[in-house]
């Protein structure tokens, strides 16, 4: 029966959907867990996206070697990366310092979904770029079949004057004859004719890209820097950690660029409505932190740049993912990096990215030595740590989770910042950095429990040991360590 009735399905099938493959029509895509929207599901499994990603070039940059890059993300065992594809770049400018910057192509080299006009080299926004698209969807593909997922940035703050200037958008790259606007107006509701521009790019590349799984939309990098509102002085920051200005206070998006937002996800939405499959949609909100008021429901994923571990934590009752999508501006030490991901993904976080800078044209394995002038790091070994990450917590059944530092305190010496993941009474995911520490006193339930501890540089874990709680309380002897380490407990 089920020999004869399948081939019968698949056919009426492929009648119905215009002749589209079974795999285009019902694809894996990744969506929030179902019974824990703080996380992800992809391909059937609980999902924790880490990586340490190039600096968003791979698609736009056509000499970037994406094949090499995305093989050595797969070698790492890293599972995200992440992407601009629209009207902007960093072509020519210095404004961040960064050496060999994927997002500073040749200019012959710069792909946008957009064609030239044969005759003035300027852009025609009503003509697509076969060119781009097809290296879009190749990119994509060659993710999918390495277990990668991807990131599409939509938009972005365009920061200067000089980003503006070389954007497809500005009336003087193209042929459209467009309204002068300054940067501020771009991506808000306040921008003449350019708006029915966006939307039509933002509906092509949601059609180009809808049977694939592997792929989620954010709507636009960094809205505060463009249009901001501020919100907090953080008072509390190391200064030679954090050293500028800006890593002193907390600015979210105007209200003319909220709008804009949310016009975008709708955008998204409604031509999702007659398309196979439904992607999720990402909203940068902050750097750093921020308690999330009035979110669009049309929004899945909520990013943060630089995050501490409190924009997981304090937002997890959204019920949706929280992730730190980009990092970086910190001196050239890779536990600060470390630190920061282990912290934010403990508190409850789905998904971390490291802006890594040691992937460039012609270094598209990650070889390339960062300078010190480089604002971020990026190498084999800090991979190797994101990895080992990973593997830690993919080991833990973690939709079952949530953070609570409260269980945990110092018996005898100190510690400085942890994060602790629970399920009481059956599992623990702790990280412990820079103690002082002999011992450290667990609130948790009466019984057995296996404790092992992990070294996350070396990846190194201990022999296991087993401790019992009595009257709620249990006791554990640290090992000696040196700047963090990080310990399971399991319920025996």
């Amino acid at each position: 029966m089920k020999k004869s009735t399948r081939p019968l399905f698949v056919a009426i099938l492929l009648v119905i959907t215009g002749h589209q493959t079974l795999s285009q029509v019902i694809p894996h895509v990744i969506s929030l867990h179902p019974e824990n929207s703080n996380y992800l599901l992809y391909q059937g499994k609980p999902t924790i996206l880490v990586t340490s990603g190039e600096h968003y070039g791979a698609v736009m940059n056509a000499d970037f070697d994406y094949e090499k890059y995305l093989e050595a993300l797969q070698n790492a065992q890293l599972n995200y990366t992440r992407i601009f594809i629209g009207p902007y770049s960093e072509m020519d400018d210095t404004t961040f310092g960064i050496s060999n910057n994927t997002m500073n192509p040749k200019p012959k080299s710069w792909l946008t979904p957009w064609a030239k006009n044969p005759s003035s080299d300027k852009h025609d926004l009503s003509r697509w770029n076969d060119v781009f698209f097809e290296r879009l969807k190749a990119f994509v593909s060659s993710a999918r079949n390495k277990g990668i997922v991807v990131e599409i940035t939509m938009f972005t703050s365009y920061y200067s004057v000089h980003q503006w200037s070389v954007s497809p958008f500005n009336p003087k790259n193209n042929i459209q004859g467009l309204e002068t606007l300054s940067l501020k107006q771009v991506n808000t509701l306040d921008n003449g004719t350019l708006m029915g521009i966006q939307e039509k790019y933002v509906r092509q590349v949601i059609r180009e890209l809808n049977t694939f799984g592997n792929v989620f939309f954010e709507i636009q990098n960094e809205p505060w820097s463009d249009n901001p509102k501020f919100s907090e002085k953080i008072t509390e920051v190391d200064k030679l950690i954090h050293s500028q200005p800006w890593q002193r206070i907390v600015e979210t998006s105007h209200s003319v660029s909220l709008a804009w937002q949310k016009k975008i996800a709708e955008i998204i939405v409604d031509e999702e409505n007659g398309l196979p499959s439904k992607h999720l949609i990402a909203q940068n909100i902050a750097n750093f932190r921020n308690k999330i008021e009035n979110p669009d429901p049309n929004v899945s994923i909520f990013n943060f740049h630089y995050a501490y571990p409190e924009a997981a934590s304090s937002n997890l009752g959204l019920k949706k993912a929280i992730g730190l999508d980009e990092t970086g501006f910190m001196p050239h030490v890779d536990f600060l990096y470390r630190s920061q991901a282990w912290k934010f993904i403990l508190a409850g976080g789905a998904l971390y990215n490291n802006l890594d800078f040691s992937f460039t044209v012609g270094s598209e394995d990650g070889s390339h030595p960062i300078d010190d002038k480089t604002p971020g790091l990026g190498h084999a070994q800090y991979r190797k740590q994101l990895k080992i990450m990973k593997n830690f917590l993919d080991g833990f059944d973690f939709i079952r989770m949530k953070p609570d530092n409260s269980i945990l305190q110092a018996n005898k010496g100190q510690f400085v910042p942890f994060q602790v993941l629970a399920e009481p009474g059956k599992q623990y995911a702790i990280y412990l950095e820079k103690a002082v520490v002999h011992s450290i006193l667990l609130a948790i339930p009466n019984g057995e429990y296996r404790v092992d501890w992990l070294d996350p540089v070396s990846g190194m874990t201990s022999k296991p040991e087993k401790i019992i709680a009595r009257n709620g309380k249990a006791k554990l002897t640290c090992p000696e360590f040196a700047e963090d380490i990080a310990l399971r407990i399991v319920r025996l």
